[in-house]
């Protein structure tokens, strides 16, 4: 073990927390891949290839080993996730997302229809207005 300076403790933290986030969204790729999820404009091809979801597992296990190895080595401690909290910011990012794509951004890539755009802004609110439900939800 070593002993880090506090000052820079939070340095190795974050580089454990953001290994695990990406681990995290490995494995939820895989999951996606794997078993029938809620998809509307993206469709996951599915995995049949056992010998690669074996290898793939195997090497997700050989990385959080790895990980777990660092987190003691560098004493990082567990975070604390607020499912709340953390489905509030992904839920403020689509947000940002969304109301960025306003249809006057869309003047930039030549759509002048009026009657189009008047019905895609119309959606776009839908979506504002849900995502503003959800976030109420959450707060």
């Amino acid at each position: 073990m070593y002993t880090i300076p506090e000052k820079q403790q939070h340095v190795f933290n974050a580089i454990a927390y953001m290994i695990e986030k990406k681990l995290l969204d490995m494995q939820l790729q895989l999951l996606a891949h794997q078993h029938p999820l809620k998809q509307v404009s993206i469709q996951y091809e599915n995995i049949s290839n056992l010998q690669l979801l074996a290898q793939i597992h195997e090497k997700l296990n050989a990385l959080y080993q790895l990980l777990s190895e660092f987190c003691r080595a560098y004493r990082v401690p567990i975070q604390q996730i607020n499912f709340k909290k953390e489905l509030n910011v992904k839920a403020n990012f689509l947000w940002e997302d969304i109301t960025g794509a306003r249809a006057d951004s869309m003047k930039g890539y030549g759509i002048t229809d009026a009657v189009l755009m008047d019905d895609y802004q119309k959606k776009i609110n839908a979506f504002t207005n849900a995502i503003n439900e959800m976030i109420r939800i959450l707060n």
